[in-house]
């Protein structure tokens, strides 16, 4: 129900907002009188009975008491029939008649009460309106759509307020109800077909509704005169009927070869500008990876016995993404150099194990820390300890040896002055540095050209549609308190000069791109060329609409005389299209963009099942920003919905993919599966990429034909699709895994009025969309040496088990994030965390023999646990108290050396008396 429904005895307060007179004055019988006076201080007054009556005269006729009254019509009132004192005139209103700021005040005070005071009386108009139209519509509204509209559809077709927001749940019926909200119109006289609009985001969704406004509204007269359109073709009919010029779209922008031409405009600078060319392989190699913000910074480890787990181009495996670009850097300007080698003294005291400095470079023989330290030196606040006190024992201890030491800082790094300075600390001492983009790479590879001007592209979307100069990014950089200031400046000077082609380009061919476009039909419809027919004006799929489509929606509005009614329909749930210019904030912020507002929900789905609408909704709200709804279904199917099997293999992966294939064939053939109508069991595989379609999709489809409707698609292609099953392929953790990492590059968010900076946020909706695709079951097909953290976090959140060969994966009891996979190694099998390297934790699987020793690196394990538990690694050994630097106890395995895992104890203080005791 509309939020702000009231009930009848709230409308009592209008009269004691009106007047002072304890006697409130007739309303009729859209008013009811308070039965419980509560005593409170009363309002000023506006003058007696007879002034409220007259000034009740003034604007009530202008009231339609028969239809839904929009919310702005309360401050239109107030606006254009001021409430006045003894004696006003429309010449001399209340805010105008004092001579002092404390009547100026009470004016202004008594004007905004007053505006509130009709809200609640038009909210509680309209709550009845909604009731009697629900009754006396039912049989239209049982009978639009196959299926009777529920309550909440009813009140999205029956609601006219200024503009109204649908937030729709996966699986809605939202299609329903923008047939029948257009139905509602045209059966109630709102408008005639040719003054309706609906606007869709591609022709496919346009192609949809088209057809069902035929189909079921088939019975009204001249229903093709509706307009359903495209945003782009709306767009050059603006433009055309305005200036009897229609534009043309550039060929190769329409056809979807966008990140080509970009490609093509690279190739032709590249072989033009040694610099542009020098600037766009610096830009792959070296800043084409985000480093991530200051404060995500993760704390290195004091010592060097734990590995890092980030790659970089010459294989090897650092702790930071800051010392991964500085490597990246040395490596691809041929400078030699070790990491966090053991220092030429020795360190090891009391207080301090071996030092292992950062960066050494044997040719100059110098050592090179990087310190993870803002502009006034300081650390990130969630560091553990004194970190800085460990930069100032380095750095006394190279003076003390006497040792050369060169830093860079984190804000040196993102400000883009620490790697000149490095550059010309090393030529100074000898170094040759020759930059060589082409050198073959162990490690990380640089970023891909067509994956680079795809990120070109969809910058320069969010460029055009939110009406950014070239100095507005510069601006925006300069301005930034947080973020890597030097990799930004860099990606804008790539960008100016390719955009500079891209619009050189479009001019030699006099023609626009879709953002140009639609900025030209703004000003069209802004400057009053172009005179809108349309009294009311529809847009679906608004969760990927772009700034300039909403500018165009607000224009379209507030030109039309009058206003003209907006509905807008979406679920911000499952924005997925940042890389086509769609801004999630469109959505979010659509109350402060139109105030007069109403936002509805469709929380009711009919297709996941209970369990499949839980998780995925906790999965999609974990980011603060998506708009919070709680979705129901009327799905009842009881099996378990939502399952993940990892495999060793991706090979092994498709082999049980295909046995339960052949499961789900055997079970529809022998009619186990209760499938309506005779229909064949629809089954949907889904990956995030097109080359998870498997191989042998076409022979399955051969094999398991007579039962089984089999369909690859990605999991963008999947929106708005549904089947009885659906299988996710290759939910691995990867460059090009699911989340996919070579997708949302912040540097998107320069370009937008408010950036979605929640981590991976567009991968999160995707994988949302993937989830709810299934009327019955979603499986899920991962590795068990990387499953994705999606699957990771399913898991650990009690929505699902990871099943191995029938056996529940484990989570690591080290780092708590990684999951344990079997391996063989030289002395057996052992189980290891996917989170190898980083983590190192394994644990053998056979038992110790009395000879045996091993020589495994220390577990210490995070979670407390008790004194004698068995222990977690090896399974043999118990956990035992023992003593540690300056007496601090700790538990041990009993099994050590064999076995060296270690843990904090449950309670200090009982620890303790146990050491105590046993001494």
């Amino acid at each position: 129900m509309i939020e702000w429904l009231i009930g009848a005895a709230v409308l009592g307060g209008l009269g004691s907002l009106l007047g002072n007179d304890e006697k409130r004055p007739h309303m009729g019988s859209r008013h009811q009188k308070t039965q419980n006076k509560i005593e409170q201080p009363k309002p000023p007054s506006i003058g007696s009975d007879s002034d409220f009556s007259e000034w009740r005269n003034k604007w009530e006729p202008s009231v339609n008491w028969s239809k839904w009254i929009p919310k702005s019509l309360a401050s239109e009132i107030t606006q254009k029939f001021p409430p006045y004192e003894n004696g006003g005139s429309p010449e001399e209103p209340v805010a105008k008649q004092g001579i002092s700021i404390i009547s100026d005040s009470i004016a202004r005070s008594r004007l905004t009460r007053c505006e509130e005071a009709l809200g609640l009386e038009f909210a509680h108009h309209n709550s009845r309106f909604l009731i009697s139209q629900r009754e006396k519509l039912s049989d239209f509204f049982s009978s639009v759509e196959r299926n009777p509209l529920t309550d909440e559809q009813v009140e999205c077709c029956i609601c006219m307020d200024d503009a109204v927001q649908i937030v729709a749940a996966a699986g809605s019926g939202k299609t329903s109800t923008i047939v029948a909200r257009v139905g509602y119109v045209l059966r109630e006289g709102l408008a005639l077909p040719e003054q309706i609009l609906i606007l869709a985001f591609n022709r496919s969704v346009k192609d949809e509704l088209e057809a069902r406004i035929k189909e079921r509204l088939s019975g009204i007269e001249n229903i093709g005169l509706i307009s359903v359109k495209t945003f782009n073709a709306f767009g050059l009919e603006v433009i055309g009927k305005s200036t009897g010029r229609k534009p043309r779209l550039a060929d190769w922008v329409e056809l979807g070869g966008d990140v080509q031409a970009i490609s093509e405009i690279v190739d032709d600078l590249c072989q033009r500008d040694p610099r542009f060319r020098l600037d766009w392989d610096m830009f792959r190699t070296v800043y084409g990876r985000d480093i991530g913000e200051w404060e995500s910074i993760k704390q290195p480890r004091s010592d060097a016995t734990g590995q890092g787990s980030i790659q970089t181009a010459d294989g090897k495996y650092v702790k930071s993404q800051e010392e991964r670009m500085i490597c990246d850097f040395l490596f691809y300007y041929g400078v030699p150099y070790q990491y966090e080698s053991p220092y030429e003294h020795d360190t090891v005291s009391e207080e301090h194990s071996q030092y292992h400095p950062d960066f050494y470079y044997p040719r100059t023989n110098l050592y090179h820390e990087h310190f993870a330290l803002d502009v006034k030196g300081n650390a990130p606040a969630h560091f553990s300890g004194d970190y800085v006190a460990g930069v100032r024992w380095k750095r006394t201890l190279h003076k003390e040896k006497k040792t050369q030491l060169f830093e860079t800082t984190s804000h040196g790094l993102r400000n883009g002055d620490d790697i000149d300075r490095l550059r010309v600390e090393l030529e100074q001492r000898g170094e040759i540095l020759e930059f060589d983009e082409s050198r073959p790479s162990p490690g990380q590879e640089p970023i891909p050209a067509k994956q680079l001007a795809s990120t070109i592209r969809a910058f320069q979307q969010h460029v055009k549609s939110n009406g950014l100069s070239h100095q507005d990014l510069h601006n925006a950089i300069a301005k930034l308190e947080r973020g890597h200031r030097e990799r930004l400046t860099r990606f804008v000077k790539i960008y100016e000069r390719v955009a500079d082609e891209w619009q050189r380009l479009l001019q030699s061919e006099e023609s626009v791109d879709f953002d140009d476009m639609l900025l030209a039909a703004i000003h069209h419809i802004e400057c009053g060329t172009y005179k809108s027919p349309y009294k009311m004006v529809l847009a679906d799929e608004f969760q990927d609409v772009s700034q300039a489509k909403m500018r165009l929606l607000k224009t379209l509005k507030e030109s039309a005389e009058p206003s003209s009614n907006l509905c807008v329909v979406g679920d911000d749930w499952q924005g997925i299209n940042r890389f086509a210019g769609a801004d999630i904030s469109v959505m979010t912020g659509f109350e402060k963009t139109f105030p007069n507002s109403t936002r509805l929900t469709l929380s009711k789905t009919f297709r996941c099942p209970k369990i499949l609408c839980d998780a995925s909704s906790e999965f999609i709200q974990k980011n603060p920003k998506q708009i919070k709804k709680t979705v129901e279904t009327t799905n009842t199917y009881e099996t378990p919905p939502l399952h993940v099997f990892a495999a060793e293999t991706m090979s092994s992966a498709i082999d049980r993919l295909e046995r339960h294939l052949e499961q789900l064939f055997g079970a529809a053939k022998a009619g186990d599966l209760d499938i309506a109508n005779g229909k064949k069991v629809t089954v949907m595989l889904l990956g995030r990429y097109h080359k998870d379609k498997p191989a042998s999709l076409n022979a399955w489809k051969r094999a398991f034909g007579s039962q089984l409707d089999l369909s690859f698609s990605t999991a963008h292609a999947s929106k708005g699709l549904e089947a009885d099953y659906v299988m996710l392929l290759n939910v691995t953790e990867g460059l090009m895994g699911f989340p996919s990492q070579i997708v949302d590059d912040p540097v998107l968010q320069l370009a937008m009025p408010e950036p979605d900076d929640f981590p991976l946020a567009e991968e999160r909706r995707l994988f949302y969309v993937s989830l709810t695709r299934a009327r019955r079951q979603t499986r899920i097909y991962t590795l068990q040496d990387k499953p994705s953290r999606f699957v990771i976090e399913l898991a650990k959140d009690g929505h699902t088990e990871i099943k191995i060969d029938g056996a529940t994966m484990k989570f690591c009891p080290k780092c708590e994030t990684g999951t344990l996979s079997q391996k063989t190694g030289r002395y057996g099998p052992f189980e290891a965390c996917s989170a190898h390297p980083g983590c190192g934790y394994t644990k053998r699987l056979l038992s110790f023999s009395s000879n045996e020793t091993t020589s495994a690196h220390t577990v210490r394990l995070k979670k407390p646990i008790s004194d004698g538990a068995t222990c977690p690694t090896c399974n043999q050994g118990t956990m035992v108290v023992r003593s540690g630097q300056n007496n601090q106890p700790f538990l041990g395995c009993s099994s050590f050396p064999r076995c060296r895992t270690t843990a904090p104890i449950t309670d200090p203080r009982d620890a303790m008396e146990n050491t105590n005791r046993s001494n």
